[in-house]
């Protein structure tokens, strides 16, 4: 019954497979069919194992379950971009499996309470992605892609695994959760110091976002949807379970350490941003940025008394929320033009409104979500991350949050502006039905965020009531 959302994925895998090799080129319908049941059903199951008991090892409260279901359900919108996105489309049996077994090591981090399979749930989500990043075989942006971050990755891990030997050298176990002994202080400094840093590259903080720009504008624009709406939600999972649980008592150690990485990372990204001229690339240092502003959650949470957290928490969950809705949006729309015109370059929305205004709507009010404008999702995030550092205490670092937030509506502004403009060519971009009512769910969804907070913030008081 534990891990019943495990087998279910395990079990889809296999399907998916035999489906791919009997059907081959008939087979694309039946995969994506496959592929959304075995992630809706394995919602369902994460639902129904929450409380269950597996031992000191694993936890399944709210926060596995809020996590595991963002992921899965977060990745059915990666399977519909896959569907339409030319570039996989031959090989989707073997896409859909890479992303089914990435969710599965998704499953795992968000349940662990120990550092052993969290660190195994961890390389379950790297592995297959930095497959899925090369799936371009022939295509040498996507090659390249493939091979950086493979190797970038690789180095990470190995950060993270010997900042976990310093961790069990300062507190004598791998347990989360653990007292640094006597005279150990200097490894657990190391210890704080190591994993920071092999985290902060997974989830891309300043200055460890160098790989992002270049796997965004290389590869599959299907797997940049799972990148930024998918993937990125299991690795902040990682990051949250080691400082929120794993070093919860170490609070004065890491939260001054990433107030600088978010201050970076949120004025590089955005500023970054502004003078970019191609979409994807735009969508990739505005992920650089809304990472800055959920690692100020963090912030807020380790220096605040329970009602910090309460706040920093509904920050952190309705931003992850409402981030994969609005970058879902976002890629699925970029996913219309690039199908039509083979590049993401700024010049090809020009006129979006007159040739495709579903697709056009949905990008605009994704972006003004991504601005944080209400009564857009992205408001919401913003507003409680903000609010929570001031009641911490860190005014300067919400001040910032603010400040980049104006700048997002430059580059963002400037996008909506060009899809206004006439368009050089009166002809229609081709319609794709399943994409177009994504993107109308998607963006309704984000209108509507207002109607999810309430049960949101039961589930993030739930979680601090549950990791105090």
């Amino acid at each position: 019954m534990t891990w019943l959302p495990v087998s279910v994925l395990f079990l889809g895998i296999i399907l998916i497979l035999v489906v791919d090799l009997i059907f081959r080129e008939k087979a694309k319908v039946y995969t994506v069919i496959l592929s959304v049941l075995t992630l809706s059903f394995s919602s369902l199951m994460v639902i129904q194992t929450k409380g269950t008991n597996a031992g000191s090892m694993f936890f399944f409260g709210d926060f596995y379950v809020f996590f595991s279901i963002v992921g899965l359900l977060s990745s059915i919108i990666v399977v519909f971009s896959a569907w339409k996105d030319y570039s996989v489309e031959l090989d989707l049996g073997v896409f859909f499996s890479l992303l089914l077994l990435a969710n599965a090591g998704g499953i795992l981090i968000a349940a662990s309470r120990n550092f052993i399979p969290l660190y195994l749930g961890y390389e379950l989500v790297s592995i297959p992605t930095y497959a899925m990043i090369a799936f371009k075989k022939k295509n040498r942006s996507s090659a390249e892609s493939g091979l950086k971050i493979f190797l970038l990755g690789a180095l990470s891990s190995a950060i993270i695994i010997y900042g976990l030997a310093m961790y069990y050298g300062a507190t004598g176990t791998l347990q989360m959760g653990g007292d640094i002994i006597n005279h150990s202080k200097t490894l657990a400094i190391a210890a704080l110091v190591l994993i920071t840093v092999g985290s902060s590259f997974k989830i891309g903080l300043v200055p460890f976002h160098y790989w992002i720009a270049d796997v965004y504008s290389g590869a599959s624009v299907s797997v940049v949807n799972f990148l930024s709406a998918s993937s990125k939600k299991m690795a902040f999972a990682f990051v949250f379970q080691i400082f929120f649980v794993g070093m919860s008592s170490w609070h004065n150690s890491y939260t001054y350490l990433f107030a600088i990485l978010a201050t970076f990372s949120v004025i590089v990204g955005n500023i970054v941003a502004v003078v970019q001229d191609r979409l994807l690339r735009i969508i990739a240092y505005s992920t650089i940025a809304q990472a800055g502003y959920i690692v100020m959650g963090i912030v807020a949470y380790g220096e605040g008394n329970t009602f910090t957290k309460e706040l920093a928490m509904k920050g952190i969950l309705f931003h992850i929320t409402a981030h994969v809705l609005m970058k879902g949006a976002a890629i699925a729309a970029i996913l219309v033009v690039i199908s039509s015109t083979k590049s993401d370059h700024i010049n090809n929305f020009r006129g979006l409104f007159h040739t495709s205004p579903i697709t056009a709507s949905a990008l605009a009010i994704a972006f003004f979500s991504l601005m944080g404008i209400p009564p857009a999702a992205g408001f919401y995030g913003k507003f409680f991350l903000f609010l929570s550092l001031v009641e911490a205490g860190y005014e300067w670092l919400a001040l910032i949050g603010i400040i980049g937030s104006a700048i997002s509506i430059y580059y963002y502004g400037k996008v909506i502006r060009i899809m206004v403009d006439q368009p050089e060519s009166k002809e229609k971009l081709n319609s794709f039905t399943p994409i177009n009512v994504l993107l109308v769910v998607l963006t309704i969804l984000t209108l509507l965020f207002g109607i999810f907070t309430q049960d949101l913030a039961i589930i993030a008081e739930n979680i601090v009531a549950q990791n105090p």
